[in-house]
């Protein structure tokens, strides 16, 4: 790449309109720029062709959701730093819409100018479990969200042990609560979300999950098999936590909630 022209490597009339962009037709040219990009990862076969195709009009669609007047040149090298993080990541649906919604967002004017460039890199480090938690994790719009680990307390001082992973509650409901422990760690140690198993939430819709999770059969099962092996054990559920980071919101708002 010509340290002098970065865009040396781009068609003539591709630098001309990315050099001077145009707001009707900027879609189109972040979308063949996105196919240009992408071209070493194009192997000729009929999958990765169909992927790379799909990520341009997905880019093209979003774009275009942009009303003319509020499309903004000025982030222009996020778009492009965007669209070179998602070289290994377009064959899943979930992150490919997300990678285009966020370069989509790199020129309107009511979200970039609070873009960071690590939102691609946070992105480029998603396997599809990671997208689809973040899904989940999103689905009523909730800053916190209840939690319970199952806790074998040995002695009266509280001491013990946690059994198994953290069950998820968006819905607040143990008929839809679910488990992703490896998401749960990555996005904690992405800084989109912090959890906690030391403070719980007090409003009645949360402590009415909380003492629900008491009842569940999967506690129940495993409270009578814990007793089973150690009559003196005593089973509970430590009641906690996670919660959105300043960071993990913005990111969620940009490339779920758009």
């Amino acid at each position: 790449m010509d340290p002098e022209n970065p865009l040396n490597f781009l068609p003539q009339n591709t630098q001309e309109r990315l050099m001077n962009p145009i707001a009707k037709n900027i879609g189109d040219t972040l979308g063949g720029i996105s196919e240009l990009l992408l071209s070493p990862i194009n192997l000729g076969t009929t999958w990765a062709n169909a992927y790379i195709r799909k990520f341009k009009q997905s880019i093209i669609d979003n774009v275009n959701k942009i009303p003319e007047e509020n499309r903004n040149f000025s982030k222009l090298n996020l778009a492009m730093k965007t669209i070179e993080d998602s070289k290994y990541q377009i064959s899943d649906d979930n992150l490919r819409e997300m990678f285009a919604k966020l370069i989509a967002a790199s020129i309107d004017k009511r979200n970039n100018q609070g873009l960071s460039p690590r939102f691609s890199n946070v992105l480029s480090l998603f396997g599809p479990e990671d997208a689809k938690f973040l899904m989940q994790i999103s689905t009523n719009n909730l800053n916190s969200i209840p939690t319970v680990i199952f806790f074998n307390q040995i002695d009266s001082r509280g001491a013990g042990n946690t059994e198994g992973d953290h069950f998820i509650a968006p819905n607040y409901s143990t008929a839809c609560w679910f488990q992703n422990e490896l998401s749960l760690n990555n996005f904690v140690s992405l800084g989109i979300i912090t959890q906690d198993d030391e403070t719980y939430l007090t409003a009645d819709i949360n402590e009415s999950f909380y003492d629900s999770a008491k009842k569940s059969n999967e506690f129940l099962s495993w409270s009578n098999w814990v007793k089973s092996l150690n009559p003196s054990s005593t089973p509970i559920i430590k009641k906690g936590l996670i919660e959105f980071t300043t960071f993990g919101k913005k990111l969620t708002q940009i490339v779920i909630q758009n």
